[in-house]
């Protein structure tokens, strides 16, 4: 059965899109066993903020495509602009390029390779991945390591942390001087937050939900934690806010913006919303001394400066091609086993019968040169039955024709 992948990313999907297909990591068993449950297929799902693969084996694709878009209750023909489509060896090149980081928004992150083995254990522990997508992608994990070892496509990657601080830079000059909350608690928050408590902001807090979860982060940046309900309360205080939360709907709504500016008196204030689904309800960039970045606008930024790795990309490139055709070539190889091990057996069985049918001719008597004779002639007949009557009942099929010259490298003589 094909390997096929079904997807959409931050270059075929704008976020407005791709908020709706995120699925985040406490509802992502539950959700490929809905998958199972309505379209029998082996299936493994890898949903980031920036892209949504579902990586499957079924014997009717349309019907993944078909689950996927009643999903969100989106109509297949306006979702399928947005969608890319690929099958075994294309499919093995773009997972790799994927976890290689070269697919990624900033070429040479690594955070995708541990989503990626994320996705896979989730998919693995839920039962519904199967044997062959775990091989799979066990082949991935190689290769990309492979890429990172072998090629510099990781070396300096611009971040998107790197990005909002040249950015904050530019608006209030002197980050030491500016003070910086981060909303939510989890890796891209930590990312964020201890890179830029080395360039030493006046304060950092973590405000979350789990107030202990908070407090966890703060200490390892030398900040505060408060919980989310308070920031309406403090925001004023603030000069940065960066938010990168797992909630389905905005947290950080026009009215908030609003009264906090009014508080500061209309100083500038650095709105970063790195979740999607959004965190910050995009009206609110419309309000003067408002700078409102979302994940896109900060990858567009850093694409401009982003060093030049077309060496690195090209060499990468080609171990991962190679990788490809290798490993769908020992799949094959591997599928063929049992047709192989049958043939070897069958021939086996007829040689035994005809072996015993000459030993027994030898104790009787027989002169062993005719015995010899007469179990080469049979061997040759009975070896050469199943080819030579697959040419007389195809008549003047050339395939079986060839294929058969090729089994038994039969190369006919030059008149």
């Amino acid at each position: 059965m094909d390997l096929n992948l079904v997807g959409l990313n931050h270059k075929t999907a704008p976020i407005e899109i791709r908020e709706k297909f995120v699925f985040s990591h406490d509802m992502l068993s539950h959700v490929l066993k809905d998958l199972r449950l309505k379209t029998g297929a082996k299936a493994l799902i890898l949903s980031t903020c920036n892209r949504t693969e579902i990586y499957f084996q079924s014997k009717d694709p349309k019907e993944i495509y078909q689950w996927l878009s009643s999903f969100n209750d989106i109509k297949f023909s306006e979702l399928k602009k947005y969608l890319y489509t690929h099958s075994n060896q294309d499919c093995y090149v773009h997972a790799c390029k994927v976890a290689s980081g070269l697919d990624s928004m900033l070429i040479g992150e690594t955070q995708i390779f541990g989503q990626m083995k994320q996705a896979s254990q989730v998919a693995n522990l839920s039962g519904v991945q199967g044997k062959f997508i775990n091989t799979f992608f066990q082949d991935i994990f190689k290769t990309a390591k492979k890429v990172r070892t072998e090629t510099q496509i990781g070396s300096s990657p611009t971040t998107i942390a790197s990005c909002a601080l040249s950015i904050a830079k530019k608006i209030f000059g002197e980050i030491n001087q500016t003070q910086v909350m981060f909303v939510g608690a989890g890796e891209i928050s930590e990312m964020c937050a201890k890179y830029f408590q080395k360039h030493h902001p006046k304060k950092i807090s973590i405000a979350n939900r789990s107030f202990e979860k908070g407090e966890a982060l703060a200490k390892k940046v030398n900040g505060e934690a408060c919980l989310i309900g308070e920031i309406y309360d403090q925001l004023h205080n603030y000069d940065i806010l960066i938010s990168s939360t797992a909630s389905q709907l905005p947290i950080i709504g026009l009215g908030m913006i609003e009264q906090a500016l009014s508080k500061r008196k209309h100083r500038p204030i650095m709105l970063v919303d790195l979740a999607i689904p959004r965190d910050i309800e995009s009206e609110v960039s419309k309000l003067d001394d408002v700078f409102l970045y979302t994940l896109d606008d900060l990858v567009k930024i850093a694409q401009q400066g982003m060093i030049n790795r077309q060496d690195a990309t090209k060499k990468a490139n080609q171990i991962i091609e190679y990788q490809a055709k290798d490993f769908y070539h020992k799949s094959k190889q591997i599928k063929n086993i049992p047709t192989i091990k049958l043939l070897r057996d069958q021939f086996e069985n007829i040689a035994l019968i005809e072996a015993k049918k000459a030993r027994n001719s030898i104790k009787i008597g027989s002169p062993s040169e005719e015995v010899i004779d007469k179990l080469i002639s049979n061997l040759t007949k009975k070896f050469l039955h199943g080819p030579t009557t697959a040419i007389r009942d195809n008549g003047q099929d050339t395939e079986i024709d060839l294929l058969i010259k090729k089994i038994y490298n039969i190369k006919e003589e030059k008149k």
